[in-house]
């Protein structure tokens, strides 16, 4: 009896899981949307057509099957919108997903495996940046720099890398008492030779997890942002929502619209984060990333 691949395991559990296939099937479909948005859009989603304001969507008989989400204030096509604004929503997310990966496992490694006056330092520094409000540094920066999208993203990897760091670090205090890192040790490997070739690839487990559901903290967080006006884009869910609810009794889809791209673009990655957590990292369990 051959011994069952990490791979083959995770590819069995998923097919038993309809919530992971449900939480993967929103995220396929979101990929196509930011890859393909050009193509698939019926409209130009700025396009302006003031005769065609605030009709409602194709489905509740008044509408315009070339407009199947209805149009906005401005006549502009919901369904082109969502597809453009799934670009910015979901590409901030990412970029400053990753910023905070980087340096979350660069910090938490050293926190972990050198300990001391380092360990104090940088875990003092994380508990500080936990006491400032989000929304507070999101709006300093955009009084500093002006409101843009990577300033949107800096805030997002300045903060989201204290969920990272914390967690390796936890999970590095227990991988360098093990056997084959004090093996290594003994062997006369350099520190940054055991970091990089037994800590990090034991780290990859806990650290996709932690990505995988923040990802769906990020795009609320771009959304709040871009809600309030200083994430520095218009073509964005959470701008949309924003517009929108000034119309909410007579013309709700132009924020409800956007509202569901956004819960299930959440429920899609906290699906997938809660499966892989269970099958791949069950030691992150009861961890908080965000």
């Amino acid at each position: 009896m051959t011994m069952e691949t990490g791979r083959q395991r995770l590819w069995r559990e998923f097919k038993r899981s309809r919530l992971a296939q449900f939480g993967a099937g929103i995220l396929v479909l979101l990929v196509i949307m930011v890859l393909f948005g050009p193509e698939i859009a019926p409209h130009d989603p700025e396009k302006f057509n003031l005769r065609l304001r605030n009709m409602g969507p194709a489905f509740l008989g008044d509408g315009n099957w070339s407009y199947l989400f209805g149009t906005d204030s401005h006549g502009r096509d919901v369904l082109s919108r969502i597809i453009y604004g799934a670009r910015i929503s979901l590409g901030t997310a990412a970029s400053g997903v990753s910023i905070a990966v980087i340096i979350g496992v660069t910090l938490g490694m050293i926190a972990g495996y050198f300990g001391g006056v380092l360990d104090t330092v940088i875990m003092r520094f994380v508990d500080i940046l936990l006491s400032i409000p989000l929304i507070l540094m999101a709006l300093l920066v955009v009084a500093i720099f002006g409101p843009k999208l990577i300033n949107v993203i800096m805030v997002m990897g300045a903060v989201g890398w204290i969920w990272h760091a914390r967690i390796v670090r936890g999970n590095v205090l227990r991988i360098r008492e093990e056997q084959y890192v004090l093996a290594a040790v003994n062997l006369g490997t350099t520190n940054t030779g055991i970091m990089f070739r037994h800590v990090l690839p034991n780290l990859l487990a806990p650290v996709l997890v932690t990505a995988t559901m923040q990802m769906g903290y990020m795009v609320i967080l771009e959304s709040g942002l871009s809600f309030f006006g200083i994430s520095g884009s218009t073509l964005s869910w959470g701008w949309d929502i924003s517009v929108g609810r000034k119309y909410l009794g007579t013309a709700w889809w132009i924020a409800s619209f956007p509202g569901f791209a956004i819960f299930f673009t959440v429920l899609s990655f906290n699906l997938l984060g809660d499966f892989l957590r269970d099958v791949i990292d069950p030691h992150s369990r009861h961890t908080p990333v965000g």
